[in-house]
């Protein structure tokens, strides 16, 4: 009775396992919440403007998507710490500080994915109908949305050099293992998904996007993304 006693006291412990995985969640929490923040431009576009074949429309919507990239940036760079450290992790500090940096030193990934998205609007604003152009419409932003979370990724790893360095690095990521940036939209596409659940939805959706962005980590470190003989360093 005794020894049932004390491993009952020492799983819930302040330090104990319990206690541990609590902060665990509560870190995934606030890193999903942090990146949930900086998608207010898009979800004040989505819920006051929707998508229309207007000029207005299409060039606010493109707009909107600006903060997407540092966002990503700082959400792969919050869920590293958090696989690493868990629950002792500073992880919503890590996310903003790294989306600070995002906005720094990768504002040309996030003007490039604003003008993608502009051109892909306007294609299926004017030739919507063929059902040729919303293949290529759909075929676009999976390869666009692939781009965007291979250049967080090796800036992530590899830091912040020149633009042209990094897209690159990235282009040549994708090539050498076309399997894992197919699982990196996988994932969001799940997560995505997962959001339209009845009830459950909405409550998944604070979490989430944390466990997306340590799914990437995942696949990205189990099949071995970088090369061996790559070096990786924290920017």
């Amino acid at each position: 009775m005794n020894a049932a006693l004390i491993r009952v006291r020492a799983l819930i412990a302040l330090d104990g396992p319990l206690a541990a995985t609590v902060l665990a969640v509560w870190q995934y929490f606030v890193v999903s919440v942090s990146f949930l923040g900086c998608l207010v431009p898009l979800f004040a576009f989505t819920t006051l403007v929707g998508w229309q074949a207007t000029h207005l429309a299409v060039w606010l919507g493109a707009a909107s998507l600006l903060p997407i990239v540092p966002a990503a940036y700082a959400l792969l760079r919050g869920t590293r710490l958090l696989l690493a450290e868990r629950g002792e992790a500073r992880a919503g500090r890590a996310f903003w500080n790294a989306f600070a940096k995002g906005c720094r030193h990768l504002w040309w990934a996030a003007a490039g994915t604003s003008l993608v998205a502009l051109v892909l609007a306007y294609d299926l604003a004017l030739l919507g109908g063929s059902d040729a152009v919303l293949l290529l419409v759909a075929a676009g932003a999976a390869l666009a949305a692939a781009l965007l979370i291979g250049v967080c990724v090796v800036a992530g790893s590899d830091g912040f050099g020149r633009p042209v360095e990094t897209l690159t690095a990235a282009v040549k990521a994708i090539g050498r293992r076309p399997h894992i940036p197919l699982s990196w939209l996988l994932l969001t596409g799940l997560g995505l998904a997962a959001t339209a659940i009845p009830l459950l939805g909405p409550a998944l959706a604070l979490f989430l996007p944390a466990l997306v962005g340590a799914g990437i980590h995942i696949c990205n470190d189990a099949l071995r993304l970088t090369r061996p003989d790559e070096t990786s360093h924290t920017p």
